[in-house]
């Protein structure tokens, strides 16, 4: 099995790797979310054919190792988990795709590992201060009901907030989390702060998208004015789940950024 581990605690990141020729990009997916719900993105079908592409599971999701302490989940400790995935296939610079959580840590790569990137594509998050708003209180009080009563009362109580089932198969792999290990990356998450003191000193080339309705949108556009050349796309109609699904909008956008990260 592919695994990386990484050398400040011996976690270990399980990952999948393509193979294929062409530039290679690495893929993380959202909270919650295995590598597999990220294969299935159209963005990522749609690249497929022309890039290698490497997918990660986030520690405590997937397949990866899930420590229950919180200190295992310190931001620069889970980009020392991507950096590891890229050591282990033998990569020095990849492209980044993270879509919601894993966006979070692509902005934490620029941040802290910038010599490692090509470039960056990150949907539906942004690396400020965690904004308080429904979505936020939605996910704390699923966790808060995962961590008392098991990932059937997590996903109920995140459905009862959305006002929707969640779809197959990703509530089947949302069930197969442990809930322990999501409370753990919560609550490190909500205590990290801002990921940089000063964003327009980055040089990694950066494409941010988000949908017009999620409650991340205005940071996320306020990151990309910030980082110079950052490119921002809004997504009128679409939410912080239904953005990860575009592409036909977003596939011009995000070659370009390829082609433009080579020169």
């Amino acid at each position: 099995m592919p695994y990386a581990t990484n050398p400040i605690d011996g976690v270990r990141t399980f990952f999948e790797d393509s193979s294929g020729g062409g530039q290679p990009i690495l893929v993380y997916p959202g909270f919650t979310d295995p590598l597999e719900y990220a294969q299935l993105s159209p963005l990522i079908q749609a690249l497929q054919a022309d890039f290698r592409l490497i997918f990660a599971d986030h520690r405590g999701q997937g397949r990866s190792d899930k420590p229950h302490e919180v200190a295992s989940y310190t931001l620069t400790t889970r980009v020392v988990d991507a950096v590891g995935v890229l050591d282990s296939v033998g990569i020095e610079r990849a492209h980044y795709i993270g879509f919601s959580l894993g966006a979070r840590l692509g902005f934490a790569l620029g941040e802290h590992a910038p010599g490692r990137l090509m470039s960056l594509v990150l949907c539906g998050n942004q690396p400020h201060q965690w904004p308080d708003g429904p979505m936020l209180r939605a996910v704390v009080e699923a966790v808060a009901a995962g961590r008392a009563r098991g990932m059937v009362a997590l996903v109920e109580t995140w459905e009862s907030f959305i006002g929707e089932r969640f779809p197959e198969p990703a509530r089947t792999w949302m069930l197969e989390n442990d809930p322990l290990a999501l409370d753990a990356m919560l609550r490190s998450s909500l205590a990290e702060g801002p990921i940089s003191q000063d964003l327009t000193k980055w040089t990694v080339p950066c494409l941010i998208y988000a949908g017009a309705e999620d409650e991340l949108h205005e940071k996320a556009a306020r990151a990309a004015a910030e980082i110079p050349g950052a490119v921002f796309v809004s997504l009128p109609g679409h939410t912080h789940f239904s953005a990860e699904r575009v592409a036909d909008e977003l596939l011009p956008h995000v070659l370009e950024l390829f082609r433009s990260a080579r020169r």
